[in-house]
Order: structure tokens, then C-alpha cells, then sequence
């Protein structure tokens, strides 16, 4: 199932698509608040946060703090990022970057 997910979030056509790509990191979300272990996604939830869909940075930074955590030197993988998003015009991404 997990492996599903990782396959997902690496199809182009999801990554086109931004109600399927909601879907997808909806369904990562959930196991993880389930307990499954979706940390083997790390990778393919730092891509994810390259989005203007406010709905999926919410979640895919709720994703990175979770697992950050666990894993920090996959953590440093969204470092540009989360420097990036602090300097975005909008102020909710600016403190969702910071929250992060």
C-alpha cells in the first residue's frame, strides 16, 4: 500500500493533477495518523511541497514535522525549501515554513 503511494506521488500525470495529488498526500496523511509507518515517502513529500495549493503545503509540512523528527537528516533535505517559503509574499506560507 505504501509502495502504491510512493508510485503515485512519483506519476506525472498526478503531479499534473492537483485534486489527484490532493488525494494521494490525503491517503499519506491518514496512515500516518493510523500509525503506519509512511516514512519510506520522505523524499516524495519534499517534492510535494513545490506546490501553490495551500491545502497540500499544510499537509505535506505537517508530514515534515512529523517524520523530521524521527529522521533528522532527512530533514535537511527541505531545508531550501522551508528558507524559500519563509521569504514567500504570502504570510501564511511564510508561517507555515516557520511552524515547520
Amino acid at each position: 500500500e505504501v509502495n502504491e503511494l510512493k508510485t503515485l506521488l512519483r506519476d506525472p500525470n498526478v503531479e499534473r493533477d492537483p485534486r489527484r495529488k490532493r488525494e494521494v498526500i490525503k491517503k499519506v496523511i491518514a496512515y500516518m495518523t493510523l500509525g503506519i509507518d509512511v516514512s519510506r515517502l520522505f523524499t516524495e513529500m519534499v517534492m510535494s511541497i513545490e506546490t501553490r495549493d495551500l491545502v497540500v503545503k499544510k499537509m505535506v509540512y505537517h508530514y515534515l514535522s512529523t517524520y523530521a523528527h524521527e529522521k533528522p537528516e532527512m530533514g535537511l533535505m527541505c531545508i531550501n525549501t522551508l528558507q524559500r517559503d519563509c521569504s514567500n509574499e504570502d504570510p501564511m506560507v511564510r508561517g507555515l515554513a516557520l511552524r515547520s
